[in-house]
């Protein structure tokens, strides 16, 4: 390999070269590999690429070798996983997301009669730094496409289309999932009296006060204006009946501070439970039962929940006839 030790296109070109024989024995070795690895060729003639680089799958390159003497074309190497051929570290000063250099690798036929082939050696880190980059900024965007921007919680977008996918997991492991909408009571009034800034103040504490009674895999969402849906997962309707008051009594605890001095407000509360039946596995029609019995909370002197039990579907055109009231609690019997 003399006549490659001193070729100016072979040893200037920017990317890694090195002639391979079928066993893996180095038989050339360019500059750029030289500058990257700290070692000339020298110290890697004829060794073994893979007792050099010990991360190298042996045997998945001998074949990939094998194969493109027999085909005597040019083949890309996958160098999943590590993305990398060669080990090559990099500098945690120029480089913040990879350790290593990625790769992109080519084998092509070098001399067929020799056994001989030519592996090219991309560098690829900048592309793929900016790949890595542009998905953590369209995670961001599509994560702020989904969020209210004044109070951070999910919008109704976000809602409908995790409530699609948890409800079908809720399906497949027989769980249960419970639907809690809320309502500030006299927010007109608030708004009205204090100002919006003032309301939107509430709802901001409102938004606040729910996401220390969730879980993770509960859904908060703002549906508008001053109506918010929590989807609880894996959860019966005496969970949610408990939760929905908790956020209800913590509620009537918020002070509000305004040049009036602090000012407190309260919510009515509806829940129902999914029924993948008689919702005709829409979550609709579990929204618009819970909605029913906000509207009964609020006809019935507000800060209230009122929760429905499941009693079968041809009990549900009475379902808002007939109440019985425990302390703040309106359960439909």
């Amino acid at each position: 390999m003399d006549n490659l030790k001193n070729d100016i296109i072979f040893n200037t070109i920017n990317n890694g070269i090195l002639i391979l024989d079928e066993d893996l024995k180095i038989r050339a070795w360019n500059r750029w590999l030289e500058i990257h690895t700290c070692m000339n060729l020298e110290a890697v003639q004829d060794k073994n690429l893979c007792e050099l680089f010990p991360s190298i799958d042996e045997k998945k390159l001998k074949r990939k070798i094998k194969s493109v003497l027999v085909t005597n074309n040019s083949s890309f190497y996958s160098v999943d996983p590590h993305r990398y051929l060669i080990k090559i570290r990099l500098s945690n000063i120029t480089n913040a997301i990879y350790e290593y250099m990625q790769q992109d690798v080519t084998i092509a036929p070098y001399k067929k009669e020799e056994r001989l082939v030519a592996v090219y050696i991309y560098d690829k880190t900048s592309l793929c730094e900016t790949n890595a980059q542009l998905e953590v900024l369209n995670g961001e965007l599509k994560e702020l496409s989904y969020r209210d921007p004044m109070t951070h919680a999910y919008n109704r977008r976000y809602f409908y289309e995790e409530a699609t996918r948890l409800l079908s997991l809720a399906n497949r492991e027989e769980k249960s999932c419970c639907i809690v909408i809320m309502d500030i009571d006299k927010f007109k009034d608030i708004n009205d009296t204090y100002g919006h800034s003032i309301g939107d103040e509430v709802i901001i504490a409102l938004a606040k006060n729910l996401e220390t009674h969730t879980r993770k895999s509960d859904v908060i969402a703002r549906f508008g204006g001053e109506e918010f849906v929590i989807l609880l997962y894996n959860s019966d309707i005496k969970n949610a009946k408990l939760v929905a008051e908790k956020i209800r009594e913590d509620i009537q605890d918020i002070a509000i501070s305004t040049s009036e001095g602090a000012i407190h407000f309260t919510a009515s509360f509806g829940v129902s439970r999914f029924d993948k039946t008689f919702d005709e596995n829409d979550i609709e029609h579990t929204i618009s039962r819970a909605d029913k019995c906000l509207y009964v909370a609020k006809t019935h002197g507000r800060n209230k929940v009122i929760t429905e039990e499941y009693l079968g579907a041809s009990k549900y055109d009475k379902l808002f006839n007939t109440y019985s009231m425990d302390d703040q609690t309106l359960h439909i019997i």
